[in-house]
């Protein structure tokens, strides 16, 4: 049972998110329940999200990206969520990739970084399947990261279209965002010699999604983008529910960035995948549980580069968690002070409070890594 502490020991506390009193004599703080609802990540902690796993269809995985603690975290997890029914990933990767990654053709070479993943965790999430089996691996992505290996894809297949050949020569030296609206162009120029190609959901429609992100991105139109991001990304996840899970009663991971696995709208203005996943959950009378992560100190990877994952400077409720954290990677369950938190008047909440608010409605726990390190490239 929660333990009940005095507001008034609290007062050596940066924050005090206070809450009225449950009864007369004994008022409850929002940090009382946060600090008393908490679990080590390398002991009670994997075993509360395991339990939660368990009781829920879809576990929705906010992660740190480009840092080691999240495949560590996964390595951890996927046994025991393929034991409990798990058996496809929603991933931040584009339809085209997840398929080249999980299914490459015979001799093709993988890199062995590519995008969030590297090869290791493909084998680590796709090597408990039979021989058969429906995909693991659930591009949910656009092709946000090289579009024009798609393009080049699109055009060997089709050879005698002269649109996705001239898309092969713009981005003979790589992609870049200021092409987009041209390629966009030329794509429907494409489908208008070629009306078949508009069919293609996982190469031609995704790469029309994403050229349209691109030049909303161009244009410095970030709200319409993250919401059109969003929305494609709905489509394929639904896409994909449909083909191979509604009917199986197959439970679904999906690991992506935090930003898109919020319940709600998020503080972009957009409603996002997860806020859709747990709306498909609700309507077939399932569940969601959505856990979010965050990096108090320690490096990630940045392209040969590494950089400053703290990020603690940039909301008060990551500094707030940090400061309360017991463990060098720990669980809080917000769940406990949801009611606490909306028990305070809107007028009388504090920036830190409304933060709090935010996070504890978004997500129904959160990890707070005391440091994270650089993915390791080609680990295995």
């Amino acid at each position: 049972m929660v333990r009940r502490f005095r507001v008034a020991c609290l007062a050596a506390i940066p924050f005090v998110l206070s809450s009225p009193p449950a009864t007369s004599q004994e008022p409850v703080s929002a940090v009382d329940l946060l600090r008393e609802s908490q679990y080590d990540l390398s002991e009670d902690g994997m075993a509360f999200l395991l339990d939660e796993a368990r009781q829920a269809a879809f576990f929705l995985l906010g992660e740190v990206h480009f840092s080691n603690e999240i495949p560590e975290l996964l390595r951890e997890l996927w046994p025991d969520l393929w034991a409990s029914g798990y058996r496809h990933v929603a991933a931040e990767m584009s339809p085209w990739m997840a398929r080249r990654v999980e299914f490459p053709a015979e001799g093709e070479s993988v890199p062995p970084f590519f995008g969030l993943w590297t090869v290791a965790e493909v084998e680590l999430v796709t090597g408990l399947k039979e021989d058969g089996a429906a995909p693991v691996l659930w591009g949910t992505d656009l092709e946000v990261l090289s579009p024009h290996l798609v393009v080049r894809a699109l055009a060997a297949e089709h050879a005698n279209n002269p649109h996705l050949q001239t898309m092969v020569e713009a981005t003979a030296g790589g992609y870049r965002r200021s092409l987009a609206p041209a390629l966009a162009e030329l794509l429907a120029e494409a489908a208008g010699v070629q009306p078949q190609l508009a069919g293609k959901l996982h190469s031609f429609v995704n790469l029309a999604h994403t050229f349209a992100v691109e030049a909303d991105r161009l244009d410095g139109n970030r709200l319409r983008a993250s919401a059109r991001r969003e929305e494609a990304m709905k489509e394929l996840f639904l896409s994909h529910y449909r083909a191979h899970a509604a009917d199986t009663g197959a439970r679904v991971l999906a690991r992506l960035g935090r930003n898109h696995l919020h319940r709600g709208i998020d503080r972009r203005g957009v409603s996002t995948l997860g806020n859709f996943i747990a709306e498909v959950a609700a309507a077939r009378g399932l569940s969601s549980f959505h856990v979010a992560a965050f990096a108090a100190g320690g490096r990630i990877r940045a392209g040969l580069a590494t950089v400053d994952a703290d990020e603690t400077s940039g909301d008060s409720v990551f500094e707030l968690l940090a400061s309360l954290a017991r463990h060098q990677a720990t669980v809080f369950d917000l769940r406990p002070a949801r009611p606490a938190l909306h028990a305070i008047p809107l007028s009388k909440r504090s920036a830190a409070e409304r933060s709090l608010v935010y996070w504890s409605d978004s997500y129904d726990a959160i990890i707070c890594f005391r440091e994270v390190t650089p993915l390791r490239i080609g680990a295995r």
